[in-house]
């Protein structure tokens, strides 16, 4: 039970007193901690997290608590947009038919640009780089990378690609409520395609968040696993969106499809770039 104490005492006071300031605190508490009991340590030192409280400066921990719901929300805001009932977070953040310029990717790079700046001014880098770090940024990346390949083949022959798994039945809300009469269908593919975008992009935001909380309670090098979970999210929102136009371009033009193509290429750059520097 004591490594139970002692963890959950670590996370509170690593969340609340981040830095040089937790490492003395988790330090004096090892000793008081000792083989002693849970439960009496419960009685005599109390609970971890009434133990952090009175020890985080007011003022500081405040600010930290809005500059995390700051860049949260640049991460969920538009990672939600697509989920079954956002329609309205959609319209906002990626829908093209009414506006030019995404807000959903202005969030997702202020966010970058605010969560570097914090972490690198006061963040706690630790001596080791955390073993789950380039993991995830490898899975992410490959996410990318596999997100830019399908949709670059779509675009290169949409005709085949939509021939190719055949045709399926007109679903909204992703299957829970149909739509259209009889006999209404889509190709498969495109269906296919949009479903994976969908949860995969929401999934990257998902590892975005983690990696904000682990940037705080472990390591400010976890920041980089939140850039590059805005560009595994925001890549593939911004092709569902291209996807989902109904204002494209004409397909049978010469490189219709390089312009939105390129975009979405810089914006896997930005997010891996910002990774590396926040690896620094």
């Amino acid at each position: 039970m004591k490594k139970n104490y002692m963890a959950r005492l670590e996370r509170w006071v690593r969340w609340m007193l981040p830095g040089q300031e937790g490492d003395d605190v988790i330090a004096d508490y090892r000793d008081i901690v000792g083989s002693r009991p849970y439960e009496e340590l419960l009685r005599d030192v109390g609970r971890p997290r009434d133990v952090a409280a009175p020890l985080a400066p007011r003022r500081a921990y405040r600010i930290w608590l809005a500059v995390f719901a700051a860049l949260a929300a640049c991460l969920l805001i538009p990672g939600v947009s697509p989920l079954p009932g956002m329609w309205m977070f959609w319209v906002y953040c990626f829908d093209l038919r009414f506006y030019e310029i995404q807000l959903g990717v202005v969030l997702a790079f202020l966010g970058m640009a605010g969560a570097l700046v914090w972490f690198r001014w006061k963040g706690y880098k630790g001596t080791k780089l955390p073993r789950a770090v380039p993991v995830l940024l490898i899975v992410l990346l490959v996410w990318i990378g596999a997100m830019l390949l399908v949709n670059w083949a779509w675009m290169q022959d949409p005709i085949a690609f939509a021939e190719m798994w055949g045709e399926t039945p007109v679903y909204v809300l992703f299957g829970l409520v149909r739509i259209g009469p009889p006999g209404h269908t889509m190709p498969r593919s495109v269906s296919i395609l949009y479903d994976v975008e969908m949860w995969g992009g929401f999934a990257a935001a998902l590892a975005g968040l983690l990696g904000l909380v682990k940037a705080r309670t472990e390591d400010r090098r976890w920041i980089a696993v939140y850039v590059l979970g805005m560009a595994a999210m925001v890549v593939p929102f911004s092709a569902l969106a291209f996807l989902s136009n109904m204002e494209l371009a004409d397909p049978s033009s010469s490189n219709w499809w390089a312009p939105a193509f390129r975009t979405w290429v810089v914006y896997a750059g930005v997010g891996a770039v910002g990774a590396g520097i926040a690896l620094c």
